[in-house]
């Protein structure tokens, strides 16, 4: 038996498929695979298991067949990764019985709207594009495997030879590291999201001697960004991101200026995504010896929920906070969706948890990573 954890938008589309019950297990070697529609054109089931994150991308049209279809899919896949042929077998045996069940993982949710957001750049409209795509991005670089084996293929490797060496990614990612501060001082600094009521702020502590671009990436991580928009700091009227040769105002190099260096500055701010524009007040609380500092970067303070990306800014996600607190709205329904379609469908607005910062972090560093592998 197979189990196929699917968002609520690919269930939908299969109300006719049997559907697990209280009990049932899958029964694959690889157990539980994950799976969601993704409406391009054309449109797209992307399944990703559980256990290694391995992905697979099938058409998914007709929808009534992607369950028979769903199972050779994965087997071309496993087999194009080197698993024995009478491994593939078994799996495929045993996925002759699917049934469907909601998600229950968030992390395999978020991983899954990574690989959609990687994918999309890339045209697929075959089965043979979509299988050379389901290999392409196996080769990504995830945050939940960096202690691990990295990538899903790696991961696969070491489970089908289980005394395969682990190898620590995070140690050739060279800020994502969290220790003592290198350059003997730290900062304190509360970010606020501006416009926002209830407030939505975190507090961080970083190296001195890092970089603007280190805080924008600490930044992302402790509120639960993306990164996947521009952004620009607006320090004392100086305007700081990444240069362009389309800026239409001088940009310094955020990459070539210190922390320290603006500590002192009277006002700053950072702006993430343009077309939303959350405004970010970033205050300097206080500057301590880095020995009175337990680790940095770090997140050790904060209050409610990052709002979900794309939201329409800080106007539309009050709006949309009110259409979630009222079934009975038309949008209602419409809204829940899309939640469950970008991986935000459990939205807490109370909610904080400083615990995932330093996983959040590797991955914002990770993804840079596998850029520049490419």
């Amino acid at each position: 038996m197979l189990i196929v954890r699917g968002t609520k938008k690919l269930r939908d589309r299969l109300r006719a498929a049997p559907r697990a019950i209280d009990g049932d297990e899958s029964t694959t070697m690889l157990g539980d695979w994950f799976a969601n529609a993704l409406f391009w054109k054309p449109q797209v089931a992307l399944f990703v298991n559980a256990r290694t994150m391995l992905p697979v991308f099938v058409p998914l049209a007709p929808a009534a067949t992607l369950l028979d279809r769903a199972p050779d899919a994965i087997a071309a896949v496993l087999r194009a990764h080197g698993m024995p042929a009478e491994l593939v077998d078994a799996e495929a045996a045993a996925m002759a019985d699917v049934r469907v069940a909601p998600t229950n993982d968030r992390q395999v949710v978020g991983v899954m709207t990574e690989f959609a957001f990687q994918a999309e750049q890339f045209s697929a409209r075959t089965d043979d594009e979509m299988f050379a795509l389901s290999m392409r991005m196996s080769d990504l670089i995830l945050g939940p495997l960096m202690k691990r084996h990295g990538t899903p293929a790696a991961e696969l490797a070491a489970l089908l030879a289980p005394d395969a060496e682990v190898i620590d990614l995070r140690s050739r990612v060279s800020h994502a590291g969290i220790g003592a501060a290198r350059s003997g001082v730290a900062h304190q600094l509360k970010v606020t999201l501006r416009g926002v009521r209830p407030p939505i702020w975190r507090r961080v502590v970083v190296d001195g001697g890092e970089t603007l671009h280190h805080l924008h990436d600490v930044i992302q991580a402790a509120f639960g960004w993306y990164d996947s928009h521009l952004h620009e700091f607006d320090i004392d009227a100086v305007h700081y991101g990444i240069p362009h040769e389309d800026d239409w105002t001088p940009v310094r190099d955020e990459r070539r200026v210190s922390i320290g260096e603006i500590a002192g500055a009277g006002k700053i701010r950072y702006t993430y995504d343009p077309g939303d524009n959350w405004e970010h007040d970033v205050i300097v609380e206080k500057s301590l010896p880095a020995d009175e500092a337990a680790t940095v970067p770090n997140c050790i303070d904060g209050r409610r929920a990052c709002p979900p990306e794309d939201c329409g800014g800080p106007w539309g996600y009050a709006e949309l906070l009110k259409v979630l607190a009222d079934p009975g709205h038309p949008e209602h329904a419409e809204r829940v969706e899309w939640l469950d379609w970008i991986g935000r469908s459990e939205l807490e607005p109370d909610a904080f948890d400083p615990s995932t910062f330093a996983d959040d972090l590797h991955t914002q560093q990770t993804i840079k990573l596998g850029d520049w592998l490419d």
